[in-house]
Parts: structure tokens; sequence; C-alpha cells
């Protein structure tokens, strides 16, 4: 019921604007703070109910695999040209580099334990992320809002889920899909990225210490 519900959030994030007339990222987008605020629902109601998991899965523990099979250097230097048709080379040979990887399993058995709920939800929110994003076409700036949401995502996400790997391989897929489907693929520069996400994290930051105060 909770990933349905996010889902709904999904689509009305993917329907409301025009991707191929999207304005410049100013911020991460109002969507994030609601499908974190869902999580953290989803967590206070597993914490009453299951227990703590044993041990937490981290991305070396995930079928022996550190990376998913997406991040590596040929996906970095694809995603950075601002040129499409290198871009769509770059993506061939991603493909191509796919094959030889070893595969992520995203989908395993549910446990009975806070962590393995939570994760699992969050897997299935992020497929649907993914094929809202395959339905769309976005114009650069369109993608660069894509990046720079997922960027934040995978920075809020690395404490709350247990199989690191999995998530960041389906996180790692949103933004390859959405650069198929963009026209101009051309990502935001790494420090502009990054002082985006530390702006958000520092609003947020304070926010949690305004609502500490008045309760």
């Amino acid at each position: 019921m909770r990933t349905q519900r996010i889902s709904l959030l999904l689509k009305k994030r993917f329907t409301t604007p025009n991707w191929v007339k999207h304005k410049e990222p100013r911020e991460v987008h109002m969507f994030v703070d609601l499908f974190l605020q869902e999580l953290e629902a989803i967590e206070g109601e597993v914490k009453q109910i299951l227990p703590q998991g044993l041990r937490r899965h981290r991305r070396n523990d995930s079928n022996g695999s550190t990376t998913s099979s997406r991040s590596n250097p040929l996906r970095e230097e694809r995603l950075s040209r601002s040129n499409t048709q290198r871009a769509r080379s770059q993506l061939l040979e991603t493909h191509l580099a796919k094959l030889f990887k070893q595969k992520v399993e995203i989908f395993t058995k549910v446990e009975y334990t806070q962590e393995s709920v939570v994760t699992t939800v969050v897997k299935l929110c992020l497929k649907s992320f993914l094929e809202f994003v395959r339905l769309q076409t976005f114009n650069r700036s369109g993608f660069q809002q894509i990046q720079l949401d997922i960027q934040f995502l995978r920075t809020s996400l690395k404490e709350t889920v247990e199989d690191e790997a999995a998530i960041d391989f389906l996180l790692d897929e949103v933004i390859v899909a959405a650069s198929e489907r963009c026209l101009d693929p051309n990502p935001l520069e790494p420090h502009i990225l990054d002082k985006l996400i530390q702006a958000k994290l520092a609003k947020k930051q304070g926010s949690e210490s305004n609502r500490s105060i008045n309760i």
C-alpha cells in the first residue's frame, strides 16, 4: 500500500511538467522530500512490529559485487560529454560493458526485519521511477533535474537501506535511462551538483532543528 501511494506521487511528478521545456534546475525537487517522508512513515510502522536485522548488507555483500554494472568509467565518461552523438556512442559501450559485469540481484527474498522491508519498498519505488523515466522525453535541463534528484536520494538512502549495491544499481539505471531519453544529455558539472546538494542538506537540517525546537 505504501509503495502504491509513492507510485501515485511519482505519476503526478512525471505527468505535471513539460520535460521538453523544463527550466534549469535550481534545487532538489519537492517530490524528493515527499518520497523521503513516506519512507520515514514506513520506518515508523515497521519499528513497531518487526525486529532489527542481525546485519546490514553493504555494497560488498550483494552477490560479491562491489559496484553496479552501470558504475564504471564508460558511463561517467559518456555522461560528461555534451555532444549527443558521442553520448549515444558511449551508451553503446556501456551496454557492452554490462555484459562482462557480475549481475546484481535486485529483488531478493523479503526477511521479517525492519531493514529488509524498508529496502524492498525502496527498490519497488525506484523501479517505478525507472519506468516513468523511460516514458518521457527530456531536454537538457530536465535530464539535469533528474540527475540532481537522484544524486540527493543516493546520499539520503545510504543509511536507510541494507542492500546498498542493488539500490545504487537502480539509481544508476534511472540516470542512464534519463540520458537515453534526453535530447541533449549534458549533465551538471560536479561542483554545481555538489553545491545544490549541500544547499539542500543545509536547508533540511535547518528544518529538522526548527521542528525539534517546536516540539
